[in-house]
């Protein structure tokens, strides 16, 4: 590995918080100390739809027996082998089943056996000795820095065999990442650590969340728990005995009023299970027979209680026939979707973010978070709360809707749309092609356009992380808006006038020059309060170097899946300063009359093909930032501005109840 670019990593990263920790009161270490570890839980927020993806990988192959091995040298490889250690008496998964290995041996758990880390020629003859099986198991790499070459070995070896891989590393990008020895890398980055390079601190934190995620997610997929309740522990001592017992009460009506004596005979007769006891309970049956039963539902309670809550030869009762409308607005923050009876929502969910331009490699992936969210959102609607198997959401899903409706960002790439459209097609049960809208996210705000209006030419103005303007004209053919023009929307990098992210840079700018003033000696005030503001936003300090650490603060996540949000972040911090700062005020006003007069106006320039004049259009408006008081108000006074006046202006807050709720 080069060790010359290890001070370049995150994880190596001086803290700016904490360069003077030595010379604090006890009480000041402390303090910033907690301060810092607060910001770790917002590091994985970025990385959960790679974790879900994980676990959904890990699921099959555990239920059927496979092994989960965690590998990682030092604080990481303690960290694999708590979480592997803790699985079978949490969750009765078998002896053997969750290894946890470290490098140096077990010697190293206790005792520091630096040096073992390096060694990437052992990793991969652990491996060799495991004797993994491809097709069940899984292999979880472990190292802070991305880099530690024992890791490697042990990821490149299980690769190489067809195992799943999966590697938690705390800096983007990382040795680990780019080898392409790994289908899941979750990379959260909690920063530069309080005492320069020691992992054990947040990196550890955070390492820990994610592997407790990891396999607590697991282990309910795979049906060790009933609801929260952990109904396939085992009751090794006093504590988890008495655990047992309450969770039998809990779930068992035929167990409220049980002794204590009692129930220790039931969980005796079923061998200290407690889904067993449940189920016996239940049932009045034979423990052989409730075996069946379990055995029969792939050992998800829920599924073995649904299954004989039914008389014998009763079938279940049929899916419903395709009676709800279904509609997605997937973007990049989330994936929002409702389910609708005629105008009346019966259901709403969400899943993670599934914006086409950031996951253009992975079109699988955003087919499987739009399916968890129509999951989340038909669950309200269905009859009972009895948790579904992954063969019979699959048959919801193709029996629940008449119409889908899914928007999705970046879906105007070419091509993209006949790859999405047979999947989403069959994963939906939809035979008729007109069924089926699959369009960009915006298009759904059409169907906010009130009924009363009739069908007006329509202007839809979004200012979020980003912004756009789009023109539509009513089909009769269609009967349906149709885009006729479009304005802006060309993205982050190239800058979107108005949107949060311009406004955060813009914002990032006027501070990055306001701390070279006061590196330069030209400004002896400290900064003025939007400078200070948007450089706590940043985790940064005013002082003579703040400038340097700001830019490194920021370029150190230049590839981050979070950076664009986190720019984005600050805008709201300007806009909360409009009244105060003279700069915020001209920042956000500046933005937005580049956003009317240039994006909006030219839509409306009698010039432009198609015309349509305003007075004569509807002026949908949208986006985080719309909702945003100080915002609106500079809006409609660019509006007044430009004299663009509407036939009338609808704020759409919900752009999926809209498209589910949508007819004409």
């Amino acid at each position: 590995m080069d060790l010359g670019s290890l001070s370049q990593l995150q994880t190596e990263g001086v803290n700016p918080r904490t360069v003077h920790i030595d010379r604090m009161s006890t009480l000041e270490m402390c303090t910033v100390i907690n301060a810092d570890d607060q910001k770790v839980p917002e590091s994985v927020v970025p990385c959960l739809p790679v974790i879900a993806g994980a676990i959904d990988a890990l699921t099959p192959r555990v239920r059927r027996g496979g092994r989960v091995i965690y590998v990682g040298a030092g604080t990481s490889g303690r960290l694999g082998i708590l979480d592997a250690s803790e699985i079978p008496p949490t969750f009765a998964a078998p002896r053997g089943q969750f290894v946890g290995l470290i490098a140096g041996g077990d010697a190293a758990i206790r005792s520091a056996q630096e040096g073992a880390e390096d060694d990437e020629k052992a990793g991969e003859d652990e491996m060799e000795c495991l004797n993994l099986n491809p097709e069940l198991d899984s292999v979880i790499g472990i190292a802070s820095s991305g880099r530690t070459p024992y890791v490697l070995g042990c990821l490149a070896f299980a690769k190489r065999l067809g195992c799943v891989t999966i590697a938690v590393v705390c800096t983007v990008p990382s040795a680990i990442g780019l080898s392409g020895n790994v289908d899941f890398v979750i990379s959260p980055i909690s920063g530069p650590e309080v005492v320069t390079g020691s992992t054990r601190l947040k990196a550890g934190t955070v390492t820990k969340l994610v592997l407790n995620m990891l396999s607590t997610g697991t282990m309910v997929r795979t049906g060790k728990t009933y609801g929260n309740m952990m109904v396939d522990l085992v009751a090794s001592n006093l504590k988890l005995k008495q655990r047992s017992r309450n969770i039998l009460r809990r779930l068992s009506g035929k167990c409220q009023s049980s002794s204590d004596a009692e129930l220790d005979a039931l969980l005796a007769r079923c061998n200290a299970s407690v889904k067993l006891a449940i189920l016996v309970a239940e049932t009045g049956e034979s423990v052989e027979t409730c075996q069946g039963y379990a055995n029969a539902a792939g050992g998800v309670l829920a599924n073995a209680l649904a299954a004989i809550s039914r008389p014998i030869g009763q079938k279940p009762a049929s899916a419903p026939t395709q009676r709800f409308s279904l509609c997605i607005d997937g973007g990049g923050t989330k994936c929002a979707a409702v389910v609708a009876d005629g105008t009346n929502v019966v259901g709403q969910g969400s899943a993670g973010p599934c914006n086409l331009t950031d996951s253009i490699g992975n079109i699988d992936g955003v087919i499987a978070t739009l399916l968890d969210a129509a999951k989340a959102a038909l669950k309200d609607a269905l009859p009972n709360d009895v948790e579904q198997t992954e063969s019979s959401w699959k048959e919801r899903l193709q029996t629940s809707f008449s119409s889908v409706w899914v928007g999705l960002a970046g879906i105007d790439r070419a091509g993209l749309e006949g790859v999405l459209a047979p999947k989403l097609r069959q994963a939906f049960g939809i035979t008729n092609e007109k069924e089926l809208q699959l369009t960009n996210d915006v298009d759904l705000l059409t169907a906010g356009v009130p009924k009363s209006l009739g069908t007006p030419s329509v202007l839809v103005v979004i200012a979020g992380t980003g912004s756009v303007a789009m023109r539509y004209k009513w089909s009769d053919d269609q009967q349906k808006y149709a885009r006729s023009a479009r304005s802006g929307g060309w993205g982050h990098m190239l800058g979107d006038q108005g949107g949060g992210y311009a406004i955060g840079m813009r914002a990032i700018q006027h501070t990055l020059g306001v701390l070279e003033d006061i590196t330069l000696g030209l400004d002896k005030t400290g900064g003025d309060e939007l400078s200070k503001a948007v450089a706590d936003k940043l985790g940064c300090q005013i002082s003579d170097s703040a400038s340097i650490d700001m830019l490194n603060n920021i370029l150190a996540q230049n590839y981050s899946q979070g950076l664009k949000a986190r720019i984005a972040s600050i805008a709201p911090v300007v806009l909360g300063l409009m009244d105060k700062n003279e700069t915020a005020a001209a920042i956000v006003s500046s933005q937005v009359a580049l956003l009317v007069g240039g994006t909006l106006a030219r839509l409306v320039k009698p010039q432009a093909t198609g015309h349509q004049p305003s007075e004569a259009s509807v002026l949908v408006l949208a986006g985080g930032l719309m909702k945003n008081e100080r915002y609106r108000a500079t809006f409609e006074k660019q509006l007044d501005s430009h004299r663009l006046y509407f036939k009338g202006t609808v704020v759409v807050e919900n752009a999926a109840r809209s498209g589910a709720t949508y007819s004409r």
